[in-house]
C-alpha cells in the first residue's frame, strides 16, 4: 500500500511484524485480526486503515518476510562473480526465515495456506515472490552464461526454477525439523551449489 508519513510507515511495519508472530502461533486460518491489532498494540479498528482485510494483510506479509535489495537489472546483467550472486541470493532468503526465530514456522503456514480462499492475495504474493526471484536469477544465469562460466545450451528459465525448488525445498526441510538441531550440512548454499555444478559451473563446494 502507499503511505504518505514514516509515522504510518511505522505502523505498517509494526502491525506486518505482529502479524508475522500470530500467524507463526495460530496459523493463518485461526488467527484473528483482533489478536493481531493487541499484538500491534492498536484498536482493532486501526489495522483497517491500513489492510482492507486479514486476506490483504497476509499477502503484504509475504513481501515483509522476504524482502530483498533491488540491485537493478543492468547491476545484474553485469555483475562480474554471477553464479556466486545466485548463492547469496538463495542463501539470503534462507537468513531471512532463520532470522525469524520462533516465528519462522509462519513460513509453512504461509505456503500452505495457499488456494484456500476466493480472494487469496497470500497466493498472489508468493506468486509475486517467485516470479521475482525467478527473474533475478534468469539474470543472473544468463550473465553466466555470457561469461562462458555456464553451457551455451542450458535453458536458463528451467534452471532458474529448479533452484528456487531447490531454496524453498531446503527451507521448508529446516523448518519442518526444527530450527534448534544440527543442519547436518544441508543448507541453502550449498545445495545451490551443488546444483550449479551439476549445471557445469566451476565453483568450490565448502563445508
Amino acid at each position: 500500500m502507499r503511505l504518505t508519513s514514516p509515522k504510518r510507515e511505522a505502523r505498517y511495519r509494526q502491525l506486518l511484524q505482529a502479524a508475522v508472530k500470530i500467524f507463526a502461533r495460530d496459523g493463518i486460518d485461526a488467527a484473528s485480526v483482533a489478536d493481531i491489532a493487541e499484538a500491534g498494540g492498536v484498536a482493532k479498528g486501526s489495522v483497517y486503515l491500513y489492510f482492507d482485510s486479514k486476506e490483504t494483510l497476509s499477502g503484504d506479509v509475504v513481501g515483509f518476510v522476504f524482502a530483498t535489495p533491488d540491485a537493478g537489472e543492468a547491476l545484474l546483467s553485469k555483475d562480474p562473480n554471477p553464479l556466486h550472486r545466485i548463492v547469496r541470493f538463495c542463501a539470503g532468503l534462507q537468513e531471512r526465515v532463520l532470522g525469524l526465530g520462533e516465528n519462522a514456522a509462519v513460513v509453512l503456514h504461509m505456503f500452505g495456506h495457499t488456494g484456500k480462499t476466493q480472494d487469496d492475495q497470500l497466493a498472489r504474493g508468493i506468486r509475486q515472490l517467485m516470479s521475482e526471484s525467478r527473474y533475478l536469477i534468469e539474470l543472473l544465469l544468463a550473465n553466466a552464461q555470457q561469461r562462458q562460466q555456464l553451457p551455451q545450451d542450458l535453458r536458463i528459465s528451467r534452471a532458474a526454477a529448479s533452484l528456487l525448488a531447490v531454496t524453498f525445498g531446503v527451507i521448508h526441510s529446516r523448518l519442518a525439523h526444527g530450527l534448534s538441531g544440527p543442519d547436518h550440512g544441508i543448507n541453502v548454499a550449498r545445495s545451490v551449489t551443488v546444483y550449479l555444478r551439476g549445471l557445469g559451473a566451476n565453483l568450490p563446494l565448502e563445508d
